[in-house]
């Protein structure tokens, strides 16, 4: 009896504690009220920027090396400044100094040559005039040479002529009285031996007329050959002339091209040199500040290695920009900067530059933009400050707007979660507008004071607990 009332107790304990574990199951099951992180809607600013961090730097940087070796005669020290066209470093370079003296009279040589060939080449010129005027004269006086001794050919022909006729006559008229001395009785031995002398005398004088015509006609005869032989020789003698004043022209005219082209080497050769002479020095192209110089007064310097560097005085910002909001960049637009050593200075710029070239450090894709500071900012700027920029690339003011968190879209358009007065979930159809990383802009939908459901705390805690 005793055993059996201790099993009963056991029983109703085993009961007890079946319904206990049973009602703390149940309670543990029921589902407690969600709590929520809720947004009251209001009106503000929303404005859209990209931001990074960068550092200053010039806007343009030079690595200079020596072209002549020589001792150096002055040369800048690092953190120096200078002006456009100041002399960074020089060195002695007096060879070439030479060189360009030598070249100088060269050049003056050349310069007489050429003028001396253009005189040879106007005498020449004149020489071929006078030939031309000579042979035109010689020509008319060895045809009027010719003319005249034909004419004197053919004057002595009749005059010698006229001589053996009247030669010719006095025979025959001698002889005609000879007949008639010797036909009359009247005529004595002395008359007809006069009248025989006549006859002989006459003939004495043809022979000799003929003899003195053959001459006049063999003298005027030769002159007449002498003189077309004059004219012949003339002739070729004018032809030689043209020729030689021809040829002489060719000449002057080869040397005149002969010179000028050495009057051009000459040019050249100086220009070579002098361009040699300037090599001894290198002159600024902007005003800056010297970075680095590696030679010191007095030593010798050559090519082959850096021998100054300097920088633009005019500073630039550089900066990269992730892939994912370069495309909202654009050269112009304006950029605010702040220097980590003046933070107090809100400093202003414009993007000058973005490059086409991307960068991939670790995996991350960004582009190099340059902004080039306001006049005013560069008092502020020192080569290699931290810099940060923001670049605005939207504003709109006065608008309702939400965590863009809160914003979620199905079938093409987007709601929210708006908390009610009996803190219950309601889902709303809403118009949104412009937006940043942070808010978005309700256009229409909610009101201001609206309560938005940002997310639910014990969902957020649980996907934390659980890694979701």
């Amino acid at each position: 009896m005793k055993r059996k009332y201790k099993i009963q107790i056991l029983n109703l304990t085993l009961i007890i504690f079946l319904i206990t574990l049973i009602v703390i199951s149940f309670t543990a099951c029921r589902k407690a009220a969600p709590k929520f992180e809720t947004f009251k809607v209001e009106r503000g600013d929303i404005v859209e920027s990209v931001t990074a961090s960068g550092s200053v730097d010039s806007s343009e940087v030079k690595n200079y090396s020596l072209q002549v070796s020589g001792k150096v005669l002055d040369a800048l020290k690092k953190g120096e400044t200078f002006k456009s066209g100041q002399v960074l470093i020089s060195v002695d370079n007096r060879r070439n100094e030479i060189l360009v003296s030598q070249a100088e009279k060269s050049l003056a040589v050349a310069e007489n040559s050429l003028k001396i060939a253009k005189i040879n080449y106007q005498q020449a010129l004149n020489a071929n005039h006078v030939a031309i005027q000579l042979s035109q004269s010689n020509t008319k006086i060895a045809e009027q040479s010719v003319q005249n001794a034909y004419k004197a050919l053919e004057d002595a022909n009749i005059l010698t002529d006229a001589s053996i006729n009247s030669a010719y006559i006095a025979i025959e008229n001698a002889k005609n009285y000879l007949a008639e001395v010797k036909s009359s009785p009247l005529s004595t031995p002395a008359v007809i031996a006069q009248a025989e002398g006549n006859v002989s005398s006459a003939e004495g004088a043809y022979e000799q007329a003929k003899e003195s015509a053959r001459s006049q006609t063999d003298a005027a005869n030769s002159a007449y050959k002498q003189a077309l032989a004059n004219q012949s020789a003339s002739y070729w003698n004018n032809i030689n002339s043209a020729q030689t004043a021809q040829t002489q022209i060719k000449l002057t005219g080869a040397n005149i091209k002969q010179a000028q082209t050495q009057l051009d080497l000459s040019n050249i050769n100086l220009e070579l040199t002098k361009l040699e002479l300037d090599k001894n020095q290198i002159s600024a192209p902007f005003d800056g500040i010297v970075s680095s110089s590696t030679f010191s007064d007095g030593e010798f310097a050559g090519p082959g290695m850096t021998a100054i560097s300097v920088i633009s005085s005019q500073f630039i910002i550089k900066a990269d920009i992730n892939e994912t909001d370069i495309s909202k960049l654009n050269p112009g637009q304006k950029v605010e900067i702040t220097l980590d050593a003046y933070l107090d200075k809100l400093l202003q710029g414009e993007i000058a530059e973005i490059s086409p070239i991307s960068k991939n450090l670790a995996g991350i894709v960004s582009f190099e933009i340059k902004i080039k500071p306001d006049d005013s900012s560069q008092s502020y700027l020192k080569y290699g400050l931290s810099a940060n920029i923001t670049i605005i690339i939207s504003k709109v003011e006065n608008v309702l707007y939400a965590p863009i968190q809160s914003v979620y879209e199905e079938s093409g358009k987007k709601y929210v979660d708006v908390l009610t007065e009996n803190n219950e979930s309601k889902k709303v159809e809403i118009t949104t507008g412009n937006y940043n990383y942070d808010y978005i802009e309700i256009k229409s939908g909610l009101a201001e004071g609206d309560q938005i459901i940002t997310s639910k705390i014990e969902a957020a805690a649980s996907a934390n607990m659980f890694g979701q």
